[in-house]
């Protein structure tokens, strides 16, 4: 074997530029082992509703969870809302970045299946004003539903919501936030009602949330190529509950790199060591099904 000390001055070089060469075109992380991607863990501000902004980020990067949905309108402690100034804004994306915890989502109860024009377009407002600060957030998806106060999905309401997917999903194109619709839920909830939506909207920056942690066959067809969140509510909490490992093994199919995200609702704070231990399961569940 060639020892360095016998390697020509041509022999060195040529080797050394090489070397160097491959260090420019490839990245440094292209270089290093592979990191296996897999569906992500957050919580909705509804298991803490009394908590300020500073203890949910913080108790969020010591619990293991990857990100936090943040629940506006509804008088949780952490003040963030579609009002909240520039700064706050500001201040708000760098504490989550500070300590490397993402904002997952924007949570919103804006519906838009109302028949009454007026409560349409204070829905739409509310809409793009809500997509607006999750863009300034960094937080790439909005929840909202059809609901509208109806008993039930007609085809006029179906139109009217894809209608206005398409104007609140156009008006925030390139901001890196898109509106999702919550489907599994309200009046959108069986894989039927998703689909008369969905199949209307024009749109390409629009999403679907499904609202369970367990999806069928047919559900996941209809949904797959728009999936952007998920929300799982009490049943997770069961030691035994093992549906995100069928839930994870699902997804992976598309390449799902989305949330996943705790919306548990019982109007006061969750005990910490609860949210902890379901977070270590949980995402013992997802490693498992991401294999």
């Amino acid at each position: 074997m060639t020892s360095i000390t016998q390697l020509t001055r041509r022999q060195f070089l040529t080797t050394t530029v090489s070397a160097t060469a491959v260090s420019l075109v490839v990245p440094r992380f292209a270089l290093a082992a592979p990191r296996q991607m897999q569906m992500k863990l957050s919580f909705m501000t509804f298991v803490c509703p009394t908590w300020p902004i500073e203890k949910i980020v913080k108790f969020a990067k010591e619990a293991g969870y990857d990100g936090v949905e943040i629940r506006v309108d509804a008088k949780h402690k952490h003040d963030i809302s579609s009002q909240s100034s520039a700064e706050v804004r500001r201040q708000t994306k760098k504490l989550f970045a500070d300590v490397g915890v993402e904002i997952a989502a924007v949570a919103t109860s804006v519906q838009f299946a109302s028949p009454k024009p007026d409560v349409l377009k204070t829905n739409l407002e509310s809409a793009k004003a809500n997509l607006e600060l999750a863009a300034d957030l960094g937080a790439p998806v909005v929840r909202m539903f059809a609901g509208g106060g109806i008993r039930s999905l007609t085809p006029e309401a179906a139109k009217q919501v894809a209608a206005a997917f398409d104007e609140v999903g156009e008006h925030s194109k390139g901001s890196g936030s898109c509106p999702i619709l919550e489907c599994g839920h309200d009046i959108i909830k069986t894989a039927k009602e998703a689909g008369e939506v969905i199949r209307q909207v024009k749109t390409s920056n629009f999403g679907a949330l499904w609202n369970t942690s367990t999806m069928d066959d047919e559900t996941f067809a209809v949904l797959k190529d728009r999936l952007r969140h998920f929300h799982v509510h009490d049943e997770v909490l069961a030691p035994d509950n093992d549906n995100l490992v069928g839930l994870a093994r699902r997804v992976k199919s598309i390449g799902y790199r989305g949330y996943v995200s705790l919306e548990i609702i019982h109007n006061k704070d969750l005990p910490e060591d609860l949210l902890k231990e379901t977070a270590v399961r949980l995402k013992r569940q997802i490693a498992e099904g991401s294999k």
